[in-house]
């Protein structure tokens, strides 16, 4: 079962991945060739473009967290063994895990502040951001989720 959530969690942020950067091509190409044709443009397409680059590279983020193919900046590893390295595994996802979740509830409290004062004309972009809590909470999930792999 938990397998399979995992299998359908990676299907649905691939997919997220995916259109967010096929909209991300779109309307940069309607905003060239309106800009480029009619000599007019659609503000509005910038925003919308910042803010499904984030999405992109969230989704980015929780598949590579997925396959355990994130970023490491752990220099040590190359001194230790292997079999160091596999103990150390489990420790270090579920402070990872710890550390995303922290993140997801402080996101939560910036997406509540950022609905509160946000003026009338912006609350349209309010939505895309709630990639952070969604995606500190599927990184926490997926760290979670990689605890039960072996290294070794």
């Amino acid at each position: 079962m938990i397998e399979s959530l995992n299998k359908s969690l990676i299907k649905l942020e691939s997919w997220a991945a995916a259109i967010s950067l096929l909209l991300i091509l779109v309307l940069s190409l309607l905003q060239i060739i309106v800009r480029n044709f009619f000599d007019f443009g659609f503000p509005e397409i910038e925003v919308i473009n910042r803010n499904l680059l984030v999405i992109c590279g969230m989704m980015g983020a929780t598949l590579a967290t997925s396959h355990l193919q994130h970023i490491k900046v752990d220099a040590l590893t190359a001194f230790m063994s292997k079999k160091v390295i596999a103990y150390l595994h489990r420790p270090i996802c579920i402070f990872c895990a710890s550390v995303c979740a922290a993140l997801c509830y402080y996101s939560i409290i910036f997406f509540t502040d950022e609905w509160a004062y946000a003026p009338v004309n912006e609350r349209w972009t309010l939505p895309f951001k709630l990639i952070y809590p969604i995606g500190f909470l599927l990184l926490s999930l997926h760290f979670l989720l990689s605890c039960r792999k072996k290294l070794l």
